[in-house]
């Protein structure tokens, strides 16, 4: 199927962007496209102009700061893999194929909010926290406020993602486990996991799933079992189990309902194993 008509604009900056999207709200910005372009196709959407962002080296860059790593909103993916920045390079390097590594945005993924994207159970793990921009200035929202639901994030008319920010994490250790029924699909199940130990004994541990609920949710409670604890493999089954209570997920051709919840213990086991022998 084609797309229906559409304008197509390319700002000379991201203020002329912002207040061309606050004009007009059925506009949808273009960064990537790999998510846009389907539903577009499909007619799923129908905008009356595509803000082509490409252009924009304000939104394009990764910088490395004390404690904290600061990742533009058209950072592609490949990029991101090549940067070798903890837990999300290993993550970036699972999305989908060569093509839309080298095309898709960090920032298209986030104001997209695929339920089964791959980034989200980093970013819930790591506290990241998203800067937005738009006419009326800049503000911060922490990740797990900014994806208030399935393709919902936190943005207002005019508004568009800016950049990304991670601690740093020196000296943890981190995985990231996805099942998928072939290489480059959506996930199925999706998890990471960033942990710290001194002297053997767990002093930070993260869980952030993914594909199992409406968002990308912090396993709290299984982070509990290994906190200022040796794990063991009995810790590990523990914490894989109370993971799995945190998902909910919804029976479609990838599987169904009862195989996805019993693969999200699978999953944190294999995760949690993984990020323990690094």
């Amino acid at each position: 199927m084609y797309p229906p008509k559409f304008g197509y604009v390319i700002p000379d900056s991201v203020d002329e962007a912002n207040e061309f999207l606050e004009k007009h709200e059925d506009a949808k910005a273009l960064a990537g496209g790999h998510s846009l372009i389907p539903m577009l196709k499909l007619r799923i959407l129908r905008p009356s102009y595509l803000v082509e962002l490409k252009g924009l080296n304000d939104l394009h860059f990764i910088k490395k700061e004390e404690g904290k790593i600061r990742i533009g909103a058209l950072t592609t993916h490949y990029e991101i893999v090549k940067a070798n920045l903890p837990l999300l390079s290993e993550a970036g390097a699972t999305v989908a194929d060569p093509q839309v590594r080298n095309m898709g945005t960090i920032g298209g993924v986030i104001s997209h909010l695929d339920p089964a994207a791959d980034y989200p159970a980093s970013l819930i793990a790591m506290d990241a926290v998203v800067r937005i921009k738009g006419t009326r200035g800049e503000r911060e929202e922490p990740f797990k406020d900014f994806a208030k639901d399935m393709f919902s994030p936190d943005l207002n008319p005019g508004e568009l993602v800016k950049e990304v920010i991670i601690p740093g994490f020196k000296g943890y250790s981190f995985s990231y486990k996805k099942l998928e029924r072939r290489a480059g699909d959506y996930a199925i199940v999706g998890v990471a996991v960033l942990l710290k130990k001194e002297a053997g004994v767990v002093k930070d541990v993260r869980i952030g799933l993914t594909a199992v609920n409406n968002k990308a949710v912090r396993a709290s409670e299984a982070e509990k079992v290994l906190l200022d604890r040796s794990p063991d493999e009995k810790l590990i089954e523990e914490a894989a189990e109370k993971a799995m209570s945190y998902a909910n997920p919804t029976s479609d051709i990838r599987g169904s309902a009862e195989y996805k919840k019993k693969m999200t213990r699978v999953m944190t086991k294999r995760a949690l194993q993984d990020a323990l022998t690094r």
